[in-house]
């Protein structure tokens, strides 16, 4: 028998799909593509309505492609809005996917989706194929962001036990797993939950005084910090040698008066002062952000002013997207929308506004020497590797390299405009 995983969304979801092979595997499937397997699980997401649009035109691919295969459909879409996957034979709410395999022989059209208040789901410590690892710490939010449906997916933050962390951390360390990611819907809120209540800073010093030793030979990136959570990372950031240099934040907007219709509990100047302390003091810090573009009520003005935002900071990349309403969220019901080509020609230039900065900041990297991860794909017959602060780059052919070791390299310009970074040992 064989299985397939097709994941759609953040580093949560990839954790979780991490976790359904490991026990897809030791349940005895051989884990193939999704057109030659006997089970296929689709993980979706809905933050976005084109993520729920891939996920829908996968499903429906693969019953024209590969009819005989039981498909079933889990993950956030799977749990906000099940009857959207009437296609799938098995539909998986977050909690029942966690039981995956016990659920299988239901007899095809069963939607399973719990509502009650949920539990952390970790599914302990998978033992991925890949060279790193996603570490599910923390999941759910109480936030409630204006435009965002992940709370109803999600459900109430809650938070695994600091000593639940320091054992998983140390199995994926034994195991040889050189990148572990600490990821979580809303990260910076672990320990909030927890008796007695814990934070993202005290948790960095106990792995620092637990697992110093083994991370010697390894390094943690954290995946996603709202901005008000920031300060909490800024002395590890500086401190600890195992910790990526490298932030993500989703800043969204550079207007204030676009934050406060979203609900987002920040403004612009403070993280700014903040943002541009922080990378004077750590100038090889990769510093990402989001911004979504076209917000009900985004006047030019304040898309300018997240234009200003992205000029002033050393931004390393972007992720721009447009918005899109989802349903049950406030924002669904806001009026003023954006017109359609005003948000377009607005993604376009913050766009070509990313890509600039991406290249700037490559260009302060260059002729640097850099641990990086050796990955396990191959770019043109070459070894793909993605240094600490998150470059990308590609090994010259032949190299004696050996995927999911750490390697020292030197960067150099790619070849050709767009291409990839070239690193040598």
């Amino acid at each position: 028998m064989k299985a397939a995983i097709v994941t759609y969304g953040c580093k949560v979801n990839q954790h979780e799909s991490d976790a359904l092979t490991l026990m897809l595997t030791e349940a005895g499937y051989e884990i193939g593509s999704p057109q030659e397997s006997d089970l296929v699980v689709i993980n979706t997401c809905t933050v976005t309505d084109r993520a729920d649009i891939e996920a829908l035109k996968t499903i429906r691919r693969l019953k024209r492609q590969n009819p005989k295969a039981l498909v079933v459909g889990t993950g956030c879409l799977a749990q906000s809005d099940p009857s959207r996957l009437d296609q799938a034979d098995l539909v998986l709410g977050q909690m029942e996917k966690a039981r995956l395999t016990d659920y299988l022989a239901l007899p095809k059209g069963t939607v399973l989706v719990s509502r009650e208040s949920q539990t952390i789901s970790d599914f302990g410590a998978p033992k991925p194929s890949r060279t790193r690892a996603f570490h599910k710490i923390q999941d759910g939010c109480n936030a409630r962001c204006a435009y965002c449906a992940v709370p109803n997916a999600r459900g109430p933050s809650r938070s695994l036990s600091s000593q639940r962390v320091l054992d998983s951390l140390s199995e994926y360390l034994a195991a040889g797993l050189k990148e572990i990611v600490l990821t979580g819907i809303h990260l910076g809120r672990w320990g909030y939950d927890l008796t007695p209540k814990e934070n993202l800073s005290s948790l960095l010093s106990q792995i620092d005084s637990t697992l110093a030793s083994p991370l010697k030979r390894a390094r943690l990136r954290l995946s996603s910090l709202e901005p008000p959570e920031i300060p909490l990372v800024v002395n590890a950031l500086k401190t600890l040698p195992w910790l990526a240099p490298h932030l993500h934040t989703p800043l969204q907007s550079g207007s204030d008066h676009v934050l406060k219709a979203m609900g987002r509990p920040y403004q612009i100047d403070k993280l700014k002062s903040l943002l541009s302390k922080l990378k004077s003091d750590l100038p090889d810090l990769n510093l990402g952000t989001d911004l979504m573009v076209g917000f009900p009520g985004e006047r030019p003005e304040d898309f300018e002013a997240t234009v200003d935002l992205v000029k002033k900071l050393d931004f390393g990349y972007l992720h721009v997207f447009p918005f899109s309403p989802r349903p049950n969220t406030p924002a669904m019901l806001m009026e003023d929308s954006v017109p359609y080509e005003a948000k377009k020609e607005r993604v376009a230039l913050l766009r070509r506004l990313g890509a600039q900065k991406k290249a700037a900041f490559l260009a302060s990297q260059l002729e640097k020497r850099r641990p990086a991860l050796v990955e396990n794909t191959l770019y043109m017959g070459r070894l793909k590797v993605l240094t600490d602060n998150y470059l990308p780059a590609l090994l010259p052919l032949g190299a004696k390299a050996s995927p999911g070791e750490i390697v020292e390299v030197t960067l150099y310009a790619p070849k050709e405009a767009k291409a990839i970074a070239e690193a040598r040992l």
